[in-house]
């Protein structure tokens, strides 16, 4: 396909999705989110002007053990959302989950899911073994998030104007040269932080002078995701020690990760095989 015609249909799907599509969410929400010196009642006042999908989902990762609800309670107000993950954290995820959402196609939830599976492997996993700072952590968290975002979008075209997505004869190669396009411009349309650009548009495994650099993290992340989803057909499998009966051990990462999973509503896209727990006794003294 020339890139004359690409940029035709890139246009098309633009004006239909970004321009004509119900995102289920004010625009305003994101400009008030954008306001460091917004006030807490301002904050609280948003949840009005978010659908019920989007904001279930949000309490429910915020609430998820991944976001501290062992250590400082539940979240019951929206305020406490976006004070447990954050203004620009929650801004994206609104985002991701309001495209999401505009298809029940069981292809734009494969998509969602492994998104979610990269964002959590990368973000919260794979920064952890690396010593990132909590900000590069959050970093990788968000781009892992919105790396396939412009294949949701495509997909979300394919399943709300099948004629026009046929008609113009997308295949495999135009979604992998162009998704990250897509990706640009909700980056562009909502004022996301620039440093997203250079995480969905990365093409190869960028180092650093003696490190991997953050969007290299992003992609290790998705590489291990997409093999999973590849080999075990559209789930990540992962291999941990679970909590025993008994509660001698009542938190692993494995357990962790699967609540997050079902606390989005992505159950049935993660597998944990439980391992024994580790022998951490020490050898008796002679």
């Amino acid at each position: 396909m020339d890139d004359q015609k690409a940029q035709l249909i890139l246009a098309d799907i633009e004006n239909k999705i970004f321009d004509q599509v119900n995102l289920g969410f004010d625009p305003e929400v994101l400009d008030v989110l954008d306001n460091p010196d917004v006030s807490d009642r301002e904050i609280e006042l948003l949840k009005a002007k978010i659908g019920d999908d989007i904001m279930v989902r949000l309490f429910g990762i915020a609430n998820s053990v991944y976001y501290g609800q062992l250590r400082r309670g539940s979240v019951d107000t929206f305020y406490k959302v976006v004070s447990r993950l954050g203004m620009d954290f929650t801004r994206v995820l609104i985002i991701f989950l309001a495209f999401a959402a505009l298809s029940k196609d069981k292809e734009v939830k494969i998509i969602f899911a492994r998104s979610f599976a990269t964002s959590i492997l990368g973000g919260k996993i794979l920064a952890k073994e690396f010593g990132l700072r909590d900000n590069d952590a959050k970093k990788v968290e968000l781009g892992g998030l919105l790396l396939e975002i412009g294949k949701i979008i495509i997909a979300v075209y394919k399943s709300l104007y099948n004629d026009e997505y046929e008609q113009a004869e997308i295949g495999e190669d135009f979604i992998s040269v162009y998704h990250s396009h897509l990706g640009i411009k909700i980056i562009e349309k909502f004022k996301l932080p620039e440093f997203l650009k250079d995480m969905i548009s990365m093409e190869y495994l960028n180092l650093e002078t003696e490190l991997i650099s953050l969007s290299g993290i992003v992609m290790v992340a998705y590489s291990i995701v997409d093999l999973s989803f590849r080999r075990f057909g559209n789930k990540l499998v992962i291999a941990s020690p679970m909590p025993d009966p008994n509660g001698t051990v009542v938190h692993t990462i494995g357990a962790v990760i699967e609540g997050t999973f079902k606390a989005v509503g992505l159950g049935g896209y993660i597998e944990i095989i439980s391992q024994p727990l580790p022998n951490r006794s020490w050898p008796a003294e002679k």
